[in-house]
């Protein structure tokens, strides 16, 4: 009967054993769920300095370590707006501020307000941004419980750094553009980013005005940027340029910070490896890292932007 007994509590203690063992194994062999694992597989992700193909986690590795990080975007290509929601999900410093090119610059994203009335709030124009086309961006950037700040400068400012070719930017914003003077070359290079940008439609006369509210535009983001160490922008790939953009300013006013550069890009897949190391080797010294999407079917701006 004593026997009987004993063989009882240990078979019962034996389950037991087996059921917290299986509890153990699946704790151990569940994985953790991340915000992402693999690139699709039409997509393709550079660290343009190696000159190489790397993974989402080495990007991941790099923004980790970064005081200032820019995340660059086709605006609309919700594709960009998801992969960048996903690298802030999976953000290590809790402590990260998100500035945004599509607020006016210090403006902070109430998050006791719905997402909607805090952007609009800050100076987000959702018809101009087509909303609800950055809806996951801002979605994440509020799961994830980070400060959100405009970085740009607000339409009136924008006016009239126009109309003065560049003599109404602030004092601090001057004194930042002062320390990142742009070389006759790179000068020249952002003229033609301006030309392609607009469709090669501007006339010859409009683009020192142009240029001009570029640069006061970069430096009004970096500003907030430096601001709120450590700092992500999330912007358009035109402020996300490392030679020309946002990166140049912060680069030449703080070399000492860590700073990483990402675009996102369209492209057609490469037809061989030759075709997609001179591709890449052109973008040296313009980023640090490029996630490239498929290009996206779209009407022709040009068409629209030429009717005006």
């Amino acid at each position: 009967m004593v026997a009987d007994f004993l063989t009882l509590i240990v078979a019962m203690t034996s389950l037991r054993l087996m059921r917290l063992f299986a509890g153990l194994l699946l704790v151990i062999t569940v994985p953790v769920a991340v915000a992402f694992t693999t690139l699709a597989s039409d997509e393709q992700l550079f660290d343009v300095n190696l000159g190489a193909q790397v993974k989402p986690s080495d990007l991941q590795d790099a923004l980790n370590l970064a005081d200032v990080s820019v995340l660059g975007e086709i605006h609309d290509n919700p594709r960009h707006h998801k992969l960048r929601a996903e690298l802030l999900l999976a953000w290590r410093p809790t402590q990260l501020t998100v500035v945004a090119e599509h607020m006016n610059a210090g403006q902070l994203a109430d998050p006791r307000l719905p997402l909607p009335d805090a952007l609009a709030q800050a100076g987000f124009d959702a018809d101009g941004w087509q909303w609800p086309m950055h809806q996951a961006l801002f979605d994440a950037v509020r799961q994830s419980r980070l400060s959100l700040y405009g970085g740009n400068l607000p339409a009136s400012q924008t006016r009239e750094v126009f109309k003065s070719r560049g003599q109404s930017v602030s004092s601090p914003l001057q004194a930042l553009l002062r320390q990142a003077p742009l070389n006759e070359a790179r000068l020249k290079q952002l003229r033609q980013e301006i030309d392609e940008g607009h469709c090669s439609a501007l006339p010859a006369d409009m683009f020192d005005a142009m240029i001009a509210v570029q640069r006061a535009r970069d430096a009004s983001m970096a500003s907030v940027l430096l601001q709120h160490l450590p700092s992500v922008l999330l912007a358009g790939n035109g402020h996300a340029w490392k030679h020309l953009g946002v990166p140049q300013i912060i680069q030449a006013n703080r070399p000492e910070l860590r700073s990483v550069s990402v675009l996102f890009l369209e492209h057609s897949p490469f037809q061989n490896l030759d075709e997609q190391a001179t591709w890449l080797e052109g973008w040296q010294g313009k980023a640090d890292f490029i996630w490239v999407t498929p290009a996206r079917t779209r009407d022709d701006p040009c068409q629209q932007f030429q009717k005006k």
